[in-house]
């Protein structure tokens, strides 16, 4: 009979991949979200990870929804309409009524906010870098096709569909030189003929 695992930790690397991944990427975000929200509070940026989550997407986005930005940041409409009511308290963010739609408003990030949100992200390239100092550009590049590729399978957000590989993009660039390169050819003799005609004139 199999020895029980000791532990959770043990049961982990018994365990075959595709039955732990869901734990390990849970584990990966809550500990992530621990980090950043500690290290935001010792910077003094009180800002939760939703109302990052909602700066930083207003910066790229301007004018979405409220109910755009908790899908964007993986939250309940709840939770956001709180953190979007504290930001506007703060002066960070401020509502329009929305081009289409008269039971939704329209978001957009104010100077107050945008510098805010620069204080929190030199904060989050800390914890980032922290976390993927370990990986390569290769493996970077490798881990974010993963992870699209895992999302896309599951129906998730469009905006998260897998991008071209690193690969596939040096093959695509390889290939246009190739043309080019074919396409120079035929020029290039027509005009080592026109010299050599020149001559024999």
């Amino acid at each position: 009979m199999p020895k029980k695992p000791e532990s959770f930790g043990a049961w982990l690397k018994l365990e075959r991949p595709e039955h732990i991944l869901g734990f390990l990427l849970k584990s990966l975000q809550h500990t992530m979200r621990q980090n950043l929200d500690e290290a935001l509070r010792k910077q003094g940026v009180e800002l939760s990870f939703a109302q990052f989550s909602a700066l930083f997407n207003l910066q790229c986005d301007p004018g979405v929804t409220g109910a755009q930005l908790a899908r964007r940041a993986m939250v309940s409409a709840q939770t956001m309409s709180f953190a979007l009511r504290a930001l506007e308290l703060e002066g960070y963010i401020e509502r329009r009524p929305h081009p289409s739609s008269r039971r939704a408003d329209s978001w957009s990030l104010t100077l107050i906010g945008a510098r805010e949100l620069e204080r929190a992200r030199e904060v989050g390239k800390e914890i980032f870098a922290r976390m993927l100092r370990g990986f390569d550009a290769k493996e970077l590049a490798a881990f974010e096709d993963y992870l699209r590729r895992c999302i896309a399978a599951l129906g998730g957000d469009s905006d998260m569909a897998p991008q071209p590989s690193v690969r596939r993009r040096t093959a695509a660039a390889g290939t246009r030189a190739a043309v080019a390169r074919q396409r120079r050819v035929p020029r290039q003799r027509r005009q080592n003929a026109g010299v050599s005609n020149t001559r024999n004139v």
